[in-house]
């Protein structure tokens, strides 16, 4: 990770962390590499603070000659899909995914809609700490040109996604929680149009309310909805839509793990010609692993982030990959993880049995796992802290073949991610609690 992009773009509290100016000189570095027979896709999320960033961003690539199409709200997987239709330009999305709303980011994404690789995030990190911007402003007809929010693209992106959906006349009524953020106006319209009932929660944004207590990090208002008993499954997307997590009808929680099995079970079910292996993360349950080898399954396990994920996918040739956390790519279809497609994926494989989802998860045992985060101001330091790597050895020899333990540094948050897998819940707690109370009295307290 550099010194402003991490593992999912440059984020951080608006005002601080980020800034307009930020948006702007990373709009006139990414605006003077832009061809001039092509464009910059923009988009942004519902938060406060993304017209004006997006609105920087905008007059920083103009000023430096590149064109904009400014899509307004819209997911961030929309943007990868374009780019991979027009093949060229770049895309630009605003966004802090599942962050709270006083955050922002600004994620990057090339011609073949994959997202910035680490020379040219460098690139612009090193121009961002420049005192004197020696770009030359383009002047007359070569300051860019700005079009404001296509429809024809919106159709597109609805059309492609409509044509992944493999309806064999089951209905069902699905719930869904868009997070107060980029899928509020998008997916009911998409679902309905599949030929679902459909009902949407945490749908009506007021640039301080997305991710508050809903979407995919907030499963408890959409699970309490479904077990009334009223609906087949729920989707819950994040903020730009990029990750789902799945509620079945009793309220269990089928998170990116669960996907990943299941569309592997299908997937190579329905292709057997392909290459039985998928790509998963650190922070997948031993679960998941085992679950996958016994289905003969092969898996390779990358650092935890979406755009590793994708990388292993591209460079090993395979279709299926993702993150416990609801990101799910179909490398295939598209470059990027999108909640949106996932859920039509899930309901591909409802609609190839009569089985509730509840059952078609069942055979998936996941280990008890606890996960907790710890705000800290330097995670470098934290992290490389020689007692703290000295307690995690400690921890991973008392649990032997029976559990495991990881922690890492967020790449989007000033956080320290602490998570452990064992055969009790109880156990779990009790060892994340070591490491927590360790941290937080060397570095908090």
């Amino acid at each position: 990770m550099g010194k402003y992009f991490g593992t999912d773009g440059f984020r951080g509290y608006v005002g601080q962390q980020l800034t307009s100016h930020h948006a702007y000189r990373i709009g006139r570095y990414l605006g003077s590499i832009t061809p001039k027979d092509s464009f910059i896709f923009v988009g942004q999320d519902t938060r406060l603070s993304s017209p004006m960033l997006a609105q920087a961003f905008n007059a920083g690539a103009m000023a430096s000659g590149a064109s904009i199409v400014s899509l307004g709200v819209i997911t961030t997987p929309a943007i990868s899909f374009f780019l991979q239709t027009e093949k060229k330009g770049y895309g630009v999305m605003i966004s802090a995914s599942h962050n709270p709303f006083y955050d922002n980011g600004i994620k990057l994404f090339n011609a073949e809609g994959e997202k910035l690789n680490g020379a040219l995030e460098t690139a612009i990190e090193q121009y961002l700490d420049e005192d004197e911007d020696k770009l030359p402003n383009q002047t007359g007809k070569q300051v860019g040109q700005f079009h404001p929010n296509p429809s024809s693209y919106i159709e597109s992106y609805v059309k492609f996604l409509s044509s992944k959906h493999e309806f064999k006349g089951r209905k069902l009524k699905l719930l869904l929680d868009t997070a107060n953020g980029s899928a509020f106006q998008i997916a009911q319209r998409l679902f309905s149009g599949l030929g679902y009932s459909v009902d949407v929660i945490h749908h009506q944004p007021t640039g301080i309310n997305i991710n508050e207590r809903c979407g995919a990090t907030h499963l408890q208002s959409l699970q309490a909805k479904i077990k009334k008993g009223l609906y087949d499954l729920g989707f819950a997307f994040d903020g730009d839509a990029d990750r789902m997590i799945a509620v079945t009808h009793d309220g269990q929680e089928v998170n990116g793990d669960a996907l990943i099995y299941l569309n592997s079970l299908h997937l190579f079910s329905s292709q057997p010609a392909l290459k039985k292996k998928v790509v998963i993360t650190q922070m997948s349950n031993f679960g998941l692993k085992k679950a996958l080898k016994e289905k003969g399954i092969e898996y390779l396990e990358t650092n935890v982030g979406d755009k590793y994920v994708q990388a292993a996918l591209k460079k090993e040739q395979l279709i299926l990959g993702g993150e416990q956390s609801g990101h799910v790519i179909f490398l295939n279809e598209l470059n990027t993880g999108d909640g949106l497609l996932s859920a039509i994926k899930l309901l591909n494989i409802l609609q190839s049995s009569n089985q509730a989802l509840a059952e078609h998860v069942v055979s998936l045992k996941q280990y008890p796992q606890v996960l907790k985060n710890i705000a800290v101001e330097n995670k470098t330091e934290v992290m490389n802290h020689p007692e703290l790597i000295a307690l995690v050895a400690n921890i991973e020899s008392r649990l032997g073949q029976e559990g495991r333990i990881l922690v890492r540094a967020s790449g989007t948050e000033s956080l320290i991610r602490v998570m452990v897998e064992a055969l009790a819940p109880q156990q779990c707690e009790k060892l994340v609690s070591e490491v927590v109370h360790f941290i937080e009295d060397t570095f908090v307290n």
